[in-house]
């Protein structure tokens, strides 16, 4: 189950807290209501297809995921405190690397998803920061549920990105940003090769 999760979204950082939600939340949940429309309609519904071509499969999940997903933002934060001691260039390839791999990973586990059985749910009680909280059930196939809470951030030009995912309850954001740290500490804080390590890591999930 885990690896199956580990598929699903693969995605970004950190936090939430208490309670209240206002109307603007409403936004969040729009955003992500039309990149679920784009899942079904762009990934799952041509699912044969897809699976026989995935440098097409990759390229859709990117036009989808371009558009609310930061890669730079997100390779900062999953880097955490070593992101100020990585060169330009060390950045930029963990970024790609990350953003390539993740992109395979996701592609192939969405075809795994049921189109008519993808539901959006109301929002509920949100924290006092930035964060608004989306939750949506997706049915797989083979008929285990996922429940995926969507973290969505609010930007200065006033669209919403995705800054974190739980699924089923594990909080990916934190369990990149740790599994980074480790390999840096594996590989004695050297981060040309934790980078590697990282690919390695991820490349394992698909």
């Amino acid at each position: 189950m885990f690896k199956v999760l580990s598929k699903v979204f693969l995605v970004v950082a950190f936090f939430g807290a208490s309670l209240s939600w206002s109307q603007d939340d409403e936004g969040a949940r729009n955003a992500v209501i039309s990149m679920v429309d784009a899942f079904r309609t762009e990934i799952v519904e041509d699912k044969e297809i897809l699976a026989q071509d995935p440098k097409l499969l990759e390229e859709r999940v990117n036009a989808i995921l371009e558009k609310i997903i930061n890669f730079d933002d997100f390779s900062k934060k999953v880097m955490g405190k070593y992101y100020r001691r990585a060169s330009p260039e060390q950045r930029v390839r963990f970024a790609s690397v990350t953003k390539d791999t993740l992109l395979q990973t996701y592609g192939s586990s969405l075809l795994e998803l049921d189109a008519d059985r993808i539901n959006v749910l109301p929002l509920g009680p949100q924290g006092r920061g930035r964060e608004t909280k989306v939750d949506v059930d997706f049915q797989m196939e083979s008929g285990g549920l996922l429940n995926i809470t969507f973290h969505m951030q609010d930007t200065k030009e006033g669209d919403w990105v995705l800054s974190n995912i739980v699924i089923n309850n594990i909080n990916f954001g934190q369990t990149f940003r740790k599994q980074f740290a480790v390999m840096m500490e594996q590989n004695k804080n050297d981060i040309e090769s934790a980078i590697g390590a990282w690919q390695k890591s991820l490349a394992k999930k698909t």
